[in-house]
């Protein structure tokens, strides 16, 4: 008993001796112009070493605070309030003695940027709950800079030469300014078309869909998104960028934007002209209308494939521009934006229209080896392509607040075009002793119209209770595609010393159709304050439709084209019809946790139908769709995201429809009907952490998915001939993970940012009856290095080497593998006379390999001077000088299966521009009489 009292007595001393050794810190916070206390600011009291939050208060009606219970130590007090700069400042408290810091003044901001430059790097980024905030006035920025150069300096956040950014690890789908659409599907509008000293901040969070942000139970359907937030003095008047360009000869680069703001109304229109590869297109829309390109770039495809792929760009100089297509493209873009709200944000209109014309002339050539069982093939194909694509779209949103609990959100979007495409190649098959098999010499041609319409409706109303609530949602898409156009083929067969010669000519008429609507009903009833029960119910119905037709002359010498190919023409429907209902709950602690788990049951109703016979096939699944998520706010400035989905896909009609596909000879494709839906698990893990104080920061993820009865291929090669059929396949995973460290150097001023990367993946397929195992590996690393004084210098070096490694169950003989190497230098200086250089260096290194031992290797070297003219400095006349070595190669490398292909094709080489760009500002005026 009396070892406890002395054990109890020692405790309490101790307790009470830390309790003495507690201060209060006190202080009064005023306003240097008007010397007026200021009520109810911020105040932070932070931990030097971790910028961990110790305690906070608010200034009292006379603008004095206290923080009391301070241990002794070293600190950061940070003190904020609305429309004056924050104040931070370290304080050290040594013992129990109280700290009376006096008074702490604050200064506004409209007064300190009238006086200073202000350069604020402490707080440059917060994380705030899935958002990332990037504070644009705390990267340093030289005049004329855009949108996309700010990027560029985020911690995070890459932009590759091509403007497709990546944040955090995931390719950035949509750029939003102010939380509002921006000319809809092409970011690169906003990030190129935008200065940086317009933008306050740049925030970076995966945006959920309109229903799940209402309800807080998430859906699963999340784009990764940016949102430009726009300064308070920069949404008034006129501002805009306009350039023209020219090496006086074939290639040219000329953009114009305008953006008139007044109040909430928001006036901007863009028109672009170039040969650069600055197109105006959108990232996906890239892909669809040029085909692979751009600078390297290595990942997974789709079916479990490895592919690497480098190439050329433009746009003044820096291989920039929307342009991601094989050849030289000119293209042609325009288009208006206008958005406004009225009654008191009651009611808000958003508008869009654009205009794109694509023409791309390109060539290159291909060599691809298939693994077989027992056998080798080597194709060597060379080819040239003239593209002609344009589209006019048209979208707009009208959202209105009914009354205090209701609103209605009506989406309305479409689009009309045109293409023209002609293909012309030539193709030699080999044995594994290099003989001849086979070769074709083909052409096509087509002409081509295509259409959409899409809509939505949503209704949402609160109730007075909270967490009460009741949406619903319609939505209509319709699609169509038409073509028409012509095969001629001549294909040469060689067996034991002969040949045989056998020609294809024929007309295709194509037509696909694509219509959904689908309705939903949620209602969420509150357990609790933070947790909520969600009710809901869908129904949705889509059709394909798809006829193809192929005609072939009957006779020599008689008419053209006036004979049906059975074989390659059919007329096929797809139908499925699915009815769901589901629960959720979801709990909620602001700052702390939340959670959310639950799931929805459905059933699809398939048909299958044969349009020309009448013979159709019905059937049904049950489907079951559990989801959870759960997040941890983990200190000041850090967060942990878990998600999981499930969900099935469909098989599409090109996939399923019983018909034979011969417009690439060597490739032919054959539907399979009897294909089932694939079920998908989808796992993702995320970790962002941000220390103010250090300047330092984490972004991390790891995402995990696994595929039932996924959608492979059946190939079969035989006499030199390629056939393929999608088939169902288990066993089908991807696993992928990013890692990015970011953190400033302060005695070096050196921002340091290393980088890791890992894909591994399974894949499935069958070569003729035979199962085909595929395992496919790539690791990569690399750094990333900054160093700038501001209005001076500035070099970023970014540096990165990736394994990539492949090997098939059928041939396990024969194992792929080689390195890439990827090293990029920007640098920046600042010299008398306001002349600035600019210049870049990209280093591509490729190991070769036994199939592919020719030299890939480049160096491209751009740069640029310009002298900045006019009052302001506004103007710039640039001299731009683009691939300075003529080393440029477009390439592209794929490991897939029992496939390897490598080819190369045209793109951009050395070439000189000079530029004249005018970037305006007519701030407070009422432009174009508004």
């Amino acid at each position: 008993m009396q070892k406890l009292t002395l054990i109890f007595g020692i405790l309490l001393v101790s307790v009470m001796s830390a309790f003495a050794q507690q201060a209060t810190l006190k202080g009064t916070v005023i306003d240097t112009s008007e010397k007026k206390n200021l009520t109810n600011s911020a105040v932070v009291l932070l931990r030097k070493s971790d910028s961990v939050m110790v305690t906070f208060s608010r200034t009292d009606k006379s603008g004095q605070f206290t923080l009391p219970r301070v241990t002794p130590g070293k600190f950061v007090l940070l003190i904020t309030h609305p429309a004056y700069a924050d104040y931070m400042d370290e304080v050290e408290v040594k013992d129990a003695s109280p700290v009376n810091l006096g008074n702490v003044a604050m200064i506004l901001k409209s007064q300190l940027l009238q006086e200073v430059v202000v350069s604020h790097k402490l707080g440059a980024i917060r994380i705030k709950g899935d958002t990332t905030e990037y504070k644009a006035d705390s990267f340093y920025m030289k005049a004329g800079s855009s949108v996309e150069d700010l990027l560029k300096k985020l911690p995070g956040i890459t932009v590759d030469k091509n403007g497709k950014i990546t944040a955090q690890g995931e390719a950035v789908q949509k750029v939003l300014v102010d939380g509002e659409e921006f000319f809809s599907d092409d970011p690169t509008i906003a990030t190129r078309g935008l200065l940086s000293d317009a933008v306050d901040k740049v925030q970076v969070f995966d945006k959920k869909s309109d229903q799940a942000t209402f309800t807080g139970i998430d859906d699963g359907q999340k784009i990764k998104t940016i949102d430009l937030k726009l300064k308070e003095d920069k949404k008034k008047g006129l501002f805009g960028k306009l350039e023209l360009g020219s090496n006086g000869d074939k290639y040219w680069n000329n953009s114009g934007m305008l953006n008139a703001f007044k109040g909430k109304r928001k006036f901007s229109a863009f028109g672009i002209m170039s040969s650069t590869g600055k197109t105006g297109l959108d990232w996906q829309e890239n892909m669809n209308y040029g085909g692979a390109g751009g600078n390297m770039d290595m990942g997974m495809s789709e079916d479990g494939g490895m592919y690497i792929t480098s190439g050329g760009g433009g746009d003044d100089g820096f291989g920039g521009g929307s342009y991601w297509g094989e050849g030289f493209p000119k293209g042609w873009a325009g288009g208006l934006h206008y958005s406004n709200k009225w009654n008191g944000d009651k009611l808000h209109l958003n508008g869009n229209y654009k205009f794109n014309k694509l023409n791309t002339e390109a060539s290159g050539n291909t060599r691809s080896q298939y693994i077989l069982k027992d056998s080798l093939y080597y194709v060597n194909e060379e080819g040239n392509n003239y593209n002609s694509k344009e589209r006019h779209r048209i979208d707009g949103i009208y959202d209105i607040t009914l009354d205090s609990s209701s609103s209605l959100k009506i989406t309305v979007g479409g689009w009309k075009g045109k293409s023209n495409t002609l293909n012309a190649s030539k193709s030699e098959w080999l044995d594994e002793n290099g003989d001849p098999v086979r070769k074709i010499k083909q052409s096509t041609s087509s002409l081509g119209d295509n259409q959409a319409l899409t809509s939505n409706i949503a209704y949402r109303k609160k109730f007075k209770k909270a967490g009460r609530t009741i949406s619903a949602t319609f939505n209509q898409d319709y699609r169509e595609t038409m073509s028409e156009g012509f095969l001629y083929a001549e294909n040469t067969f060689f067996s034991n010393g002969d040949s045989t010669l056998q020609i294809v000519d024929q007309k295709k008429i194509n037509d696909n159709i694509t219509a959904n609507v689908n309705g939903r009903l949620s209602y969420t009833e509150p357990l609790s304050k933070r947790s909520v029960l969600e009710f809901n119910y869908g129904i949705s119905n889509s059709h394909r439709q798809s006829r193809r037709t192929a005609l072939e002359s009957s006779t020599p010498n008689g008419p053209k084209y006036d004979e049906v190919v059975d074989s390659l023409t059919n007329d096929y429907a797809f139908n499925v019809l699915n009815n769901s209902a589901g629960i959720n709950y979801r709990y909620a602690k602001p700052k702390k946790i939340n959670f959310s788990f639950g799931a929805n049951v459905s059933r699809a109703d398939f048909t299958r139908k044969d349009l020309k016979t009448g013979a159709d096939t019905r059937y049904s699944f049950t489907n079951f769709f559990p989801q959870a998520n759960v997040g941890w706010t983990i200190g000041q400035g850090g967060n942990l995201r878990f998600n999981y989905f499930g969900s099935t896909q469909a098989p599409s009609i090109d996939q399923i429809q019983p018909v034979t596909d011969n417009s690439d000879q060597s490739n032919i494709r054959i539907g399979n009907p009897d294909l089932k839906q694939a079920f998908r698990n989808r796992f993702n893990l995320n970790y962002n952490s941000y220390k103010i104080l250090s300047e330092s920061g984490i972004w991390a993820s790891i995402n995990f998915s696994t595929v039932q009865n996924d959608f492979s291929s059946r190939t079969s090669i035989k006499d030199a001939k390629r056939v393929t059929q999608p088939v169902n396949v288990n066993g089908n995973y991807n696993l992928s993970g990013w890692f990015d460290y970011d953190r400033k150097i302060k005695k070096l001023k050196l921002y340091v940012g290393p980088a890791l990367n890992f894909n591994v993946g399974r894949n499935v397929n069958f070569i003729d009856s035979l199962e085909n195992t595929n395992n496919n590996r790539s690791l990569g690393g690399g750094i990333r290095l900054r160093y700038e004084i501001e209005k001076k210098f500035s070099i970023t070096v970014r540096s990165g080497i990736n394994l990539v490694k492949s090997k098939s169950s059928l041939r396990p003989d024969v194992v792929t593998e080689y390195w890439t190497q990827e090293h990029e230098v920007w640098a920046n200086v600042s010299l008398p006379w306001k002349i600035d250089l600019n210049t870049e260096c990209e280093f591509n290194f490729r190991q070769k390999t036994d199939v592919f031992d020719r030299n890939t290797n480049a160096i491209r070297w751009n740069a640029n001077i310009e002298k900045k003219i006019l009052k302001g400095d506004v103007g710039r006349i640039r001299f731009s000088a683009f691939d300075i070595l003529d080393q440029n190669i477009g390439f592209n490398r794929s490991v897939n299966s029992n496939f390897i292909n490598e080819r190369t094709y045209d793109t951009f080489r050395r070439y000189f521009m000079l530029s004249l760009i005018w970037n305006f500002s007519k701030n407070g005026a009422k432009p174009m009489g508004w």
